[in-house]
């Protein structure tokens, strides 16, 4: 082989091996580790920190029971909320690296207005990255590793949404709206006070072999002064019951002078460990976009039929809105549970 072939040869070599590190670099392969968002198991997951760059907003998330989570040490925190966060950590992928020429500006966007996400496992840190905007056609979300070398755009294959919609910082979204969550054989007593109509009022004790409905200190006999299948079935409607909301238009002052109006129904449920929840029920005002204004036989109404304002437990500087389609199902009186007719007969 003569002295101008091996030249030929080695620059030949030169090009390929420069084509190769150059074809590297423009595919940005990283360390798996810059781009490992996602998680294959949630299980070990027991706290969550996030907090908006820009608002100073955060959330933390602290693991305290086998499925229950609490937020910021001070309330119960959504279960579905989180569930649906791991449902899209174990689902994330990269989609493709963000293309060189935007990458400080996407970089600089996410540490100066995004969200940084902290996850721990068995209490430890496991992975920090920030969360930024969607793409501009919005089949993406940016994503950056904390030290890493330059951010992703990451999806969850099937799903056409922004992800970021998954570490919002907002307290309230992320609380539970659960008011009551007690299982029928787990309910010790239930209190209903009609304050506008005592009569109505009744005590259910269901410490026993059967549940008895009480009023005041007098026990109605079951299949004799009142129905003990629609007993069973008022409380089974005990275990899942939510409010709608915080009401926006409501300030402080406003909270404080329906706090000391006189409530519709006080409802207290007491569990088999003790605890107890308290419900106190305010009607609400009728506004301009009420569903329903007037009464079935035309007139104007003062008050809201299908919502209503309420306290939780003894926390009267927060209200929230509770409807009727919810709460309506326990918001039972006690000749709800007499004998029919039909049950007479039977």
């Amino acid at each position: 082989m003569n002295k101008k072939t091996i030249i030929l040869l080695s620059a030949l070599a030169l090009v390929i091996a420069t084509f190769f590190i150059l074809n590297k670099d423009n595919t940005q392969t990283l360390n798996t580790t810059e781009k490992d968002f996602g998680f294959k198991s949630t299980d070990k997951i027991d706290k969550i920190f996030m907090t908006n760059i820009q608002s100073k907003e955060f959330v933390l998330l602290t693991k305290v029971g086998k499925s229950e989570w609490r937020l910021n040490d001070k309330y119960d925190a959504s279960t579905p909320q989180v569930d649906a966060m791991f449902e899209t950590m174990r689902k994330i992928q990269v989609k493709k690296p963000v293309a060189k020429d935007v990458v400080d500006a996407v970089v600089k966007q996410m540490i100066i207005r995004g969200t940084k996400v902290e996850f721990y496992e068995a209490g430890k840190l496991s992975k920090v990255f920030y969360v930024g905007n969607n793409t501009p056609d919005d089949l993406g979300t940016y994503f950056y590793m904390e030290n890493a070398k330059e951010p992703f755009i990451c999806h969850v294959p099937g799903f056409n949404g922004f992800l970021g919609g998954n570490f919002f910082t907002s307290l309230e979204a992320w609380r539970s709206k659960v008011v009551f969550k007690t299982k029928e054989e787990d309910i010790a007593e239930i209190d209903v006070d009609w304050l506008e109509n005592p009569s109505a009022s009744f005590k259910l004790d269901n410490k026993g072999k059967e549940p008895i409905l009480m009023i005041g200190a007098k026990s109605l006999q079951n299949n004799v002064e009142v129905n003990l299948n629609k007993i069973k079935s008022y409380l089974k409607s005990w275990e899942y019951l939510c409010y709608e909301g915080f009401p926006i238009d409501l300030d402080p002052h406003k909270i404080d002078s329906i706090a000391h109006t006189k409530p519709i129904v006080i409802l207290k449920l007491t569990d088999k460990n003790g605890r107890i929840k308290t419900l106190t029920v305010h009607r609400k005002g009728l506004k301009a976009d009420s569903y329903q204004q007037v009464d079935d036989e035309g007139k104007q109404m003062a008050f809201e039929i299908e919502n209503y304002y309420a306290f939780v437990d003894d926390n009267k500087t927060e209200i929230v809105q509770i409807q009727d389609f919810v709460f309506g199902k326990v918001m039972k009186q006690v000749m709800d549970f007499e004998l029919s007719k039909t049950d007479t007969k039977q």
